[in-house]
């Protein structure tokens, strides 16, 4: 009798835990540690010998100088490669300059060349010479990570790499609107390659016949890299990818992801036999065995994307043969019971209530330790305060605190925040831990504009029982931190630690030298840039930095004498990295005359000593603070 009670339950719990599974795998869960595992499989392939790169690196640009290049420049390549079988130029020749004509004239008298184009919010950004272009847009994963290109994005242009293709095998060809997935040959730098002054002024180029040439940057300052499955931790430039695609057209070998159905498939057969007949076995037994699956397992998935470039799933298979042969029936009931208990207690003051619950769903583990993730860092402090305290006594003081920062934590959770931690009168929280959120900028943006919103309303309040005003300055940037529990065995918190904090940190502090609300950097704006109002502020060297850092006013004020402001506000400063001082100053003046404003103020000041002495040639714009 007991032992058809025992297998009841057993039946019950298998059916649970096996849907969810399903509802794991088709809700597409834990995405970022799924592709991270596939993309181990990738690489150790041999680039094909008849794709040549010419690469805009660093190198030509200091022989040939500043980039853009005259075009000009381009003509005379082009004029070198003119026997190529196809010229891939991934390159904007979106505006008219003054040297179009020779590159016109080349281009008019060539057969075998495919320009650039690229697609902006559905709209199409064509070359402005006459000439056969594809779309250059590369997609990139959440994580960040490229891995697939998409055809159909716009009426029935291809991507640049299959408007190569089709330019050199068949034109008539038509593809299939879909999402292909890239089967990168190897690390970044392996396809054969030449730098562009030496293609130009050498005689290294050769035997060009059957070749497609692709000529793109490769710079870091140019910013066309991306990081993609055989990366590891380096940057492929855009038109390497380009060349993997091509490569992946010739051979017919894009990589096909294995279907949910058939994972849930062999999850369900695996599982019974893990479930059933593992689990009554001894704890080596079931151990070793599961181990043993799980690497003929890996084994099978390591030759079939070798051999049929097909990508079985390496997360939930090992997950379910680990969790199926787990303990008994009881011994997991109070695990996990422990489980929620224990992550309770450790995220209880940090998150939202709903947010937690989505932690313990979603089984995240909780250790002594950390990992590396791009989070949103937001930082928020309290201007004069000390000048505050002086005025109130301590009970006044300690409840004004506790109604300011009991308000300003709400707004937080309520945006799906991690409130990090309390320093005296400053807040600092992120986003996008411990749970992947996509839009993890964009809410942080939208919790900064609604504490500047709560703050007013609560200073009403606050006025009417004779309490002192109260203004608080916000930095918010977006990078790479160490996220985990920071501690002792017996006491820990969840934090974020990195120079990401500090960068934030050093922003919120920019707020009052510029008198703005709040400060973006450049790392977040380009997350929102079209989901808020901005006003670029400067371009400035911050303490603890090497290369410079723009910052961006989020705007609270949408107003239209503030957006003319803002207009004005940019016209000057455009002049002033142009290194206009003079003409600067007149255009900053008249935006001084739309808002008193403390920014405009403090340029003139710079422009003023720039005239007396000259930032020289090397200046890049920036501004070195002496502060934090």
């Amino acid at each position: 009798m007991r032992k058809d009670i025992i297998s009841f339950k057993n039946i019950v719990i298998f059916i649970s835990i096996f849907l969810v599974f399903v509802l794991l795998i088709s809700s597409d869960s834990f995405f970022h540690v799924r592709e991270t595992m596939s993309d181990r499989l990738y690489g150790n392939k041999e680039p094909l010998d008849n794709i040549l790169i010419i690469e805009i690196d660093d190198e030509s640009i200091n022989k040939i100088g500043r980039w853009p290049w005259d075009r000009s420049v381009h003509s005379e390549l082009l004029k070198k490669l003119n026997n190529s079988k196809v010229i891939g130029i991934d390159i904007s020749f979106f505006e008219e300059s003054d040297d179009d004509f020779s590159l016109e004239e080349t281009l008019s008298s060539m057969d075998n060349v495919v320009l650039a184009a690229e697609i902006n919010e559905n709209i199409l950004l064509k070359p402005m010479f006459e000439s056969e272009f594809g779309y250059v847009n590369l997609q990139s994963d959440f994580d960040g990570v490229t891995r697939s290109v998409r055809t159909g994005i716009h009426e029935k242009i291809y991507p640049f790499a299959f408007k190569i293709y089709q330019k050199s095998w068949n034109e008539n060809i038509i593809f299939k609107e879909k999402e292909y997935k890239i089967n990168f040959a190897s690390s970044p730098g392996t396809f054969n390659s030449i730098n562009y002054y030496d293609s130009l002024y050498g005689d290294s180029l050769e035997n060009l016949e059957n070749k497609i040439v692709l000529i793109g940057a490769t710079a870091p300052d140019l910013h066309d890299t991306y990081f993609v499955p055989t990366s590891e931790g380096i940057f492929m430039s855009g038109v390497e990818i380009h060349a993997n695609i091509i490569q992946n057209l010739i051979l017919d070998n894009f990589l096909e992801k294995q279907s949910n159905s058939s994972m849930i498939l062999i999850i369900f057969l695996t599982s019974l036999f893990g479930f059933f007949l593992l689990s009554r076995t001894k704890i080596y037994y079931s151990a070793g065995i599961s181990i043993l699956i799980i690497l003929i397992y890996f084994y099978l998935s390591a030759v079939f994307f070798s051999k049929f470039n097909y990508v079985l799933d390496l997360f939930f298979f090992p997950l379910s043969m680990l969790i199926f042969t787990s303990s008994g029936i009881a011994i997991n009931y109070f695990e996990e019971k422990k489980h929620s208990s224990y992550l309770t207690g450790a995220f209880g003051k940090y998150i939202s209530k709903d947010l937690l619950k989505e932690i313990i769903s979603k089984k995240h583990e909780l250790a002594l330790g950390g990992s590396k993730r791009i989070v949103t860092i937001f930082f928020s402090d309290i201007r004069g305060f000390t000048s505050i305290s002086e005025k109130l006594s301590p009970e006044d003081l300690v409840s004004l605190i506790n109604d300011y920062l009991t308000n300003m934590t709400q707004i937080i959770l309520e945006h799906r925040g991690t409130v990090d931690k309390f320093i005296g009168d400053a807040v600092m929280a992120f986003w996008n831990a411990p749970l992947i959120e996509e839009d993890h900028v964009e809410l942080a943006c939208k919790s900064a504009l609604a504490q500047i919103n709560a703050l007013e309303k609560l200073q009403k309040n606050w006025k009417d029982k004779n309490l002192p005003e109260m203004k608080i300055g916000i930095g918010i940037h977006t990078g790479e931190a160490v996220i985990g529990n920071i501690g002792s065995e017996d006491r820990f918190d969840y934090t974020a630690l990195g120079d990401s904090v500090n960068l934030s940190s050093r922003l919120e502090s920019l707020t009052k030298q510029y008198g703005v609300d709040i400060i973006i950097s450049e790392d977040s704006f380009k997350f929102v840039r079209n989901k808020f109002k901005f006003r670029k502020l400067d371009k400035v060297k911050v303490k603890g930095k090497i290369k410079p850092v723009t910052i961006y006013e989020l705007c609270c004020d949408d107003s239209k004498k503030y957006v003319e402001f803002c207009a004005q506000y940019e016209k000057a400063l455009n002049l002033y990295f142009g290194s206009k001082f003079k003409l600067a100053i007149k255009e900053f003046k008249k935006a001084l005359k739309l808002k008193d404003d403390l920014s405009s103020q403090i340029f003139i000041k710079r422009c003023e000593l720039y005239i007396k002495k000259n930032p020289g040639k090397t200046w890049d714009g920036s501004f070195e603070l002496l502060s934090k």
